[in-house]
């Protein structure tokens, strides 16, 4: 079971709504601001988290408390995207034409990135969360390692797209680990699909009007795309052509979804690939029936809406208990100076030291950075990950002993109290 979450620029009823998406009941309202578009995030099933479109703030809330919000966080600039990593161990913002990442479990600024010119309009990340693109209004699209971003102090992207003319409205990233393929969209009336590992353009296809927004089914075999005049045209990827080069007009109305009046700016595919979610700048959100292109259900709002996409139907939304798996600390303003992570420990340690009962004194090790070259540093180098591992397993031992010993003593007390 899924649920439909959206957002819409008024703001007179609530900040974040959450839909039954075929009976278009209301199961849950936030209040609070107007989230900005591209900054609507569900964070590990616990939290709902967003950045204001005319304030410098960060919004945090439970799912299991509604019209409550739970943190504000001030940031330096407006945040015009938000995105968090599909991990739920990162997230990325941007403030005008700079990227902003955090960890999401210490609130630590771990990059700043510049490369873009003009505003950053949308940021997508892979499915394994190792990689992640931005696009910009200049119609740069970049490819960005977070490995690589996270332990490298002057980072460049991997690779630069700049075949786009106009500013580039809309991305999607396939999830395929194997051959993830980049979607992007322009008011340039084109859409680009590129193989993310290679960077090779793969198809370039023509519109005959402004293009918004885009998504790809789960099974990689249709694109949707949104575009200016309120028209969803459908792409079937499983009988492309045979140039790179690709015209879609408006006389295969049978691949079209007509109902909107002004710009496709949201789409979403539900989990089960049989709906497809549209959100427009005419103030409603449709569920469409995927295979025949009927519209099954109109959400109505009063404004254009900046959010709209399908979800898991999260345990939280169904209880008023909350048990968090996923740590959200205050996000820090700006990044301290040396503040580079360089070891995977770094992230880590927090977490780690947070039960000394079970560590022992033996079990630290030094921090100092090592320098080392040829042979000789790549036999030091092995015996500091070995030793690193040995003391992994050592960690993991104690941990195992401990929680046993805990379910033992916990089980054996039950006992003797019925027994009583």
């Amino acid at each position: 079971m899924e649920v439909v979450v959206t957002s819409e620029c008024s703001g007179q009823l609530w900040n974040t709504c959450i839909w039954e998406p075929l009976t278009g009941t209301t199961l849950r309202t936030f209040k609070g601001g107007i989230s900005a578009s591209q900054s609507l995030n569900i964070v590990g099933g616990d939290y709902l988290l967003s950045s204001l479109k005319d304030k410098p703030i960060i919004q945090v809330w439970a799912l299991n408390r509604q019209d409550q919000i739970t943190t504000k966080m001030i940031m330096p600039g407006i945040l015009q995207v938000l995105v968090v990593s599909p991990c739920s161990n990162f997230c990325v913002g941007a403030m005008s034409e700079q990227l902003l990442i955090w960890q999401l479990s210490t609130g630590k600024l771990v990059a700043s990135l510049r490369r873009h010119y003009q505003n950053v309009s949308d940021v997508k990340f892979t499915g394994d969360s190792s990689r992640f693109i931005s696009a910009g209004a200049e119609g740069l699209v970049l490819l960005w390692s977070l490995d690589t971003v996270l332990h490298t102090k002057e980072c460049e992207p991997d690779s630069i797209w700049s075949d786009h003319s106009l500013p580039v409205t809309g991305l999607h990233v396939t999830k395929s680990l194997i051959q993830p393929l980049v979607f992007s969209v322009s008011l340039d009336q084109t859409c680009k699909i590129r193989d993310l590992n290679t960077g090779r353009t793969l198809f370039n296809i023509q519109f005959n009007e402004p293009l918004r927004s885009v998504v790809v089914d789960h099974a990689e075999e249709s694109c949707y795309v949104g575009s200016h005049e309120g028209k969803i045209y459908r792409i079937d990827l499983l009988d492309p052509s045979r140039s790179v080069e690709q015209m879609v007009d408006e006389t295969a109305s049978r691949k079209m979804f007509l109902g909107h009046e002004k710009a496709v700016t949201c789409l979403s595919v539900s989990t089960g690939g049989c709906h497809l979610l549209s959100g427009s700048d005419d103030g409603s959100a449709r569920v469409w029936d995927m295979a025949s292109g009927q519209c099954v259900r109109i959400l109505t709002h009063r404004g254009p809406l900046t959010n709209a996409f399908f979800a898991p139907r999260y345990k939280h939304l169904e209880t008023d208990k909350f048990h968090p798996r996923v740590i959200i600390n205050t996000f820090e303003k700006k990044r301290h100076d040396g503040q580079l992570l360089s070891t995977e420990n770094e992230l880590t340690g927090q977490l780690l030291t947070s039960c000394p009962p079970i560590m022992d004194d033996s079990s630290s090790h030094s921090s100092e950075p090592l320098s080392l070259s040829g042979s000789e540093g790549q036999l030091q180098s092995d015996q500091v990950t070995q030793n690193e591992m040995e003391r992994l397993k050592l960690i993991n031992r104690q941990l195992y002993a401990f929680a046993a010993d805990k379910i033992f003593k916990e089980n054996e007390t039950s006992m003797t109290k019925k027994r009583k």
